[in-house]
């Protein structure tokens, strides 16, 4: 019996994808004889369906129709929400945008600006790309916590808002680590100095003063000899910041033994003044 159901189920659901295929050609055509009510209705059919790309083609072609109607505003509401919804975020943010320009007083203004936001969100690249993405959808979602401080999606901001800036974090943070890995010492010590004034509370906190240290020593063993005392007395200066934030971190063994040399070689190069 099942066997023979299957077959059964399987044609009618052809013959439902078939009619469903006619009907939005017919619908599409150039000399189509459906009227914008008809376009209009099927296409919210379509996007009930969650047939997203079909709704917003027909959405597109009476839209239109309706501008200075109330069915106008559903209707751009709805075609907005149908790209945001087939992933295309770029076109999805403009529509929002354009949407609360012409309808500021709609009830979905608001749901409309938080969308826009949530687009340059779901835009933002992964932390080494480039972040301007980035810091738009964290301008645009103070817009909105600005606008609608009593909204119920506060919370929400607030949370995709420290995640964003955790990202922009790790960026910097990366920046500098990547000056330190090519030997860039002098450039390593500003970048790493940038992220600890941008980032007080870092995560990478104990990381930035390590390669602080590390950086400012290299920096001073490699330098021409009137640069040489100032730069190992920074690097004691550093891993005196060090041991004070992080007296119990198990890189202190191996700062010790950077202290110790730096302090030789002021000590040497002392004596050597005394000398001559």
């Amino acid at each position: 019996m099942r066997k023979k159901i299957a077959p059964l189920i399987a044609f009618f659901s052809i013959l439902i994808t078939l009619s469903s295929c006619s009907e939005y050609q017919k619908l599409t055509r150039k000399k189509s004889d459906a009227t914008p009510d008809e376009k209009k209705e099927a296409a919210y059919r379509y996007y009930d369906k969650e047939d997203y790309l079909k709704a917003v083609t027909l959405f597109e072609d009476v839209m239109s129709y309706y501008t200075l109607t109330s069915e106008g505003e559903k209707m751009y509401f709805t075609y907005s929400m149908a790209n945001y919804k087939m992933g295309d975020y770029y076109l999805a943010g403009y529509y929002f945008k354009r949407f609360i320009r012409k309808y500021p007083s709609s009830k979905h203004a608001e749901e409309a600006m938080f969308l826009s936001a949530l687009c340059s969100v779901k835009n933002s690249p992964e932390f080494s790309l480039d972040q301007t993405e980035t810091y738009n959808a964290l301008d645009q979602l103070q817009i909105f916590v600005d606008q609608y401080p009593n909204s119920n999606r506060i919370d929400s901001c607030n949370t995709i808002m420290d995640d964003l800036r955790a990202k922009l974090e790790k960026k910097q943070f990366e920046y500098a680590q990547m000056y330190y890995r090519t030997e860039g010492y002098k450039s390593a010590v500003v970048a790493l100095e940038e992220t600890l004034e941008k980032y007080p509370e870092s995560v990478y906190k104990e990381e930035i003063y390590y390669l602080l240290v590390m950086s400012n020593y290299k920096l001073a063993i490699n330098s021409v000899i009137n640069k040489k005392t100032e730069r190992l007395n920074n690097t004691l200066k550093s891993y005196r910041t060090f041991v004070a934030a992080f007296p119990e971190s198990s890189k202190l063994r191996e700062l010790e033994s950077v202290k110790k040399d730096t302090e030789n070689a002021l000590a040497a190069m002392k004596e050597e003044t005394v000398g001559n």
